[in-house]
């Protein structure tokens, strides 16, 4: 077993328009053990809340890099998601919306500071492997998630998405693409109780870290 110290950064946002009071986000990630073994490597689990403006973005991606994580997962919130999406692009485009601070990203885009103007950024990890072995393994929770629709076919707990959309979700995972694509995935979650709690997106948050630690892992 290494001894090398091992780092997982999760963050999740705050409040927003169309979810002032709370954000599903950072109650799903702040729920989230503050450390996590796998294959006999202790992690330290490490959950930043970012607010939800451009300039507080750059900064959180600047300071989380800083620390050499050996992962970083972002998650946020998608009002119309009715499970949990794993995000395979980026795109550097489109962010015509204010922040929270009314600041809006000049031009709608970015230069990146590795990949320059670069439109699409894509994630490095293998997105449908981690989605199949989650949803085998989150079952129950899905069942219990869609207890009011137990005669219906039930979803999976995740899927792959190439939507993330194009505020401040997009804008934080294209940053940390940037940085390191084969170490980077951003997450939607569903509003709180709809259908999942925050401990069972919490549960299905844990799984998909699992996954991810198998594959960098193997790099």
């Amino acid at each position: 077993m290494s001894s090398e110290r091992k780092l997982v950064v999760v963050s999740g946002f705050g409040p927003f328009i169309g979810h002032e009071a709370i954000n599903a986000s950072w109650e799903a990630v702040k729920l989230l053990p503050d450390q996590i073994n796998r294959n006999g490597e202790d992690f330290e689990l490490a959950k930043q809340l970012v607010s939800v403006e451009y300039g507080a973005v750059d900064k959180a991606v600047d300071e989380i890099w800083a620390r050499k994580p050996d992962l970083v997962i972002h998650v946020g919130v998608s009002g119309i998601a009715k499970c949990v999406y794993l995000e395979k692009l980026a795109y550097n485009h489109q962010f015509k919306r204010p922040d929270n601070t009314g600041e809006y990203l000049k031009n709608g885009t970015c230069v990146l500071q590795h990949n320059g103007k670069a439109n699409v950024l894509r994630c490095g990890l293998n997105v449908d492997k981690i989605v199949e072995a989650v949803n085998v393994n989150c079952v129950e929770c899905v069942a219990t998630g869609h207890e009011n629709d137990l005669n219906k076919q039930l979803p999976g707990a995740t899927k792959a998405s190439k939507n993330v959309g194009s505020f401040l979700c997009g804008y934080i995972y294209l940053k940390s693409l940037d940085v390191n694509a084969q170490r980077s995935l951003f997450v939607h979650v569903p509003p709180i109780d709809k259908p999942f709690s925050s401990a069972q997106t919490a549960d299905i948050l844990y799984k998909i870290i699992e996954q991810c630690i198998e594959q960098i892992s193997q790099c």
